[in-house]
């Protein structure tokens, strides 16, 4: 059974509590309309939860982000597997890869909703393509310790490559893979949101929008609050399916 770390909890509590003990301080001192205070805004989120008005948006939110997480953590895993396999694979493709991971996210996002439309293909494919490259470097370098004795055994028994895929190199990738979801994950959700914002009438993205079009900035900070607190559990989750696993 794991430890509870006390000091590692009550930091983070430390560090909650600091946060919004300054954000409460700084609604006081600013204008209330500018920056509405924790109470009034976390007021809000409880109503747009017990009311049910959340549910909505943040299942079209977390849909596309799901589905463009599975498809961006498949491509990766393929990739970083066959990049470390072959040398020429991985000279070919090194340039698109880095060109994929320094060009903003944003212009990726107005390329994809004006080449494909706004649709949910678009956003989960966006999604995908952006996760991609992140994961399959986080795949490429971890199969850099693969024992070369376990390659050689293989090579001697003539296993092909399925199969040494489904037995070797997957259970040898669970750890990292779990890593590297983590950081998917965060990803994905952020560009899910994003491209609400800029081209959906749904999910969390397009609900921060209106609140911001209708200068209503409590309600946009209350739907902001929902979209972290999710990410929070979701990143608390992770962290401990990794923790279970790695163990394991």
């Amino acid at each position: 059974m794991a430890r509870f770390d006390t000091p590692a909890a009550l930091a983070q509590i430390a560090s909650i509590v600091t946060i919004l003990a300054v954000w409460a301080l700084a609604a006081v001192i600013v204008d209330m309309r500018a920056l509405p205070g924790p109470w009034l805004v976390f007021g809000t989120l409880g109503e747009l939860i017990f009311s049910g008005r959340a549910f909505g948006p943040l299942g079209e939110t977390l849909g596309r982000t799901l589905a463009g997480f599975g498809l961006g953590m498949v491509l990766g895993t393929g990739y970083g597997i066959a990049a470390a396999l072959s040398r020429t694979f991985r000279e070919l493709t090194l340039w698109l890869l880095q060109i994929s991971i320094f060009t903003p996210t944003l212009i990726l996002i107005f390329l994809f909703l004006i080449s494909f439309g706004r649709t949910n293909f678009t956003v989960i494919l966006l999604v995908g393509l952006v996760v991609m490259p992140v994961v399959g470097t986080y795949v490429r370098d971890a199969m850099g310790d693969f024992e070369d004795e376990l390659t050689e055994m293989a090579d001697s028994f003539k296993i092909g490559m399925r199969e040494r895929v489904t037995g070797m190199y997957l259970p040898f990738l669970v750890p990292p893979l779990l890593a590297a979801g983590r950081v998917a994950f965060t990803l994905s959700w952020k560009v899910a949101f994003l491209s609400e914002i800029f081209g959906f009438p749904n999910g969390i993205g397009w609900q921060v929008k209106t609140g911001y079009d209708i200068y209503n900035i409590q309600l946009l900070l209350a739907w902001l609050m929902l979209f972290v607190f999710v990410l929070l559990i979701a990143e608390q989750l992770m962290r401990l399916a990794q923790r279970r696993f790695v163990k394991w």
